[in-house]
């Protein structure tokens, strides 16, 4: 298989010239099992049929944005998010759609001949049971089926994917984790879920009780934070992982600040302001509380160190 790559437009796109593709299109937000489920189908057509690369469509940024047509959700995963989670799959590539009112305003008939046949060679598309694109979201899986018998490409419509008799669904992650209830937005998930920021400067209270923290600002505003609380974590930074843990909220022990995420990095005391973290949630420890004293505070992070270093081990 070819190295995996990214397009962000038709012309990267047919520079990588596809043959005989298999494709699936969809937001993906999340990349959870449903969509996992989506992909792993596309992924069993390579060499079917004469299926020769496979490739991924995305829409950045989140179609409702731009149409409208609903309230916008806060989003589970930034591209930048999704597109590591979709290099975890054998795919030969992505192709990142800007989505802006001219394609909205694309027939799907028109998306599937200029996007999929002409610059993809798509020989099959794979779409997720409840899948609608191009304008007034035309591209139904019927319509998108009929279609595909008129211009000769095979069209496989996937099941939604169930897990302890739920439909798994990005609407209900988010649920869960406003809830708190990461372990099970983790298992709906089936990954940890991920928010990825920059360094900035904090006001250092956290190095003044000896855990000093990185303050994690979050380019995008539509991003969901987890539920304020304590968590264990793992933290990718300069391409190593390492353990530690995470406050969502304002520490109203020392501070009562606005919402912030800070992470405490364990065995780690290297400069990385501006630099980029990505951060795995991993465990919820507790809820962020008010206690008497600066002291009782310091206590109670050293007891949540040794929960989060005891969790991280047997995780």
């Amino acid at each position: 298989m070819s190295t995996f790559k990214v397009a962000y437009s038709l012309d990267e796109v047919r520079a990588l010239a596809p043959r005989s593709s298999a494709v699936t299109l969809g937001v993906f937000d999340g990349v959870h099992r449903g969509h996992q489920a989506i992909i792993e189908e596309l992924v069993r057509a390579r060499g079917t049929a004469g299926i020769e690369s496979l490739y991924l469509i995305t829409f950045d940024p989140h179609p409702v944005l731009i149409t409208g047509s609903r309230k916008v959700p806060p989003i589970l995963s930034t591209i930048e998010e999704r597109i590591e989670l979709f290099r975890q799959f054998p795919l030969d590539g992505v192709y990142v759609i800007n989505f802006d009112k001219e394609t909205a305003a694309l027939d799907y008939r028109d998306f599937v001949q200029t996007h999929l046949l002409k610059a993809m060679d798509m020989k099959a598309l794979v779409l997720g049971y409840d899948c609608h694109f191009g304008k007034d979201r035309g591209g139904s899986p019927e319509s998108v089926q009929a279609l595909g018998r008129q211009r000769g490409f095979d069209v496989k419509i996937v099941p939604p994917y169930q897990l302890d008799g739920q439909i798994v669904s990005s609407t209900y992650i988010r649920y869960t984790l406003l809830l708190g209830e990461l372990h099970l937005a983790n298992k709906l998930l089936g990954h940890s879920y991920v928010v990825r920021g920059r360094v900035r400067k904090g006001a250092g209270k956290g190095r003044s009780l000896g855990f000093p923290t990185a303050n994690l600002a979050v380019d995008c505003p539509a991003k969901l934070l987890p539920a304020g609380g304590v968590y264990a974590v793992q933290v990718k930074i300069r391409g190593k992982l390492m353990d530690g843990m995470m406050n969502v909220g304002t520490a109203p022990t020392i501070k009562d600040g606005p919402e912030e995420m800070e992470v405490h990095i364990f065995d780690f005391a290297e400069d990385i302001y501006g630099e980029f973290l990505t951060v795995s949630c991993r465990s919820y420890l507790r809820k962020e509380q008010v206690f008497p004293s600066v002291g009782s505070l310091v206590k109670q992070l050293n007891e949540d160190q040794q929960v989060a270093r005891r969790v991280l081990k047997i995780s």
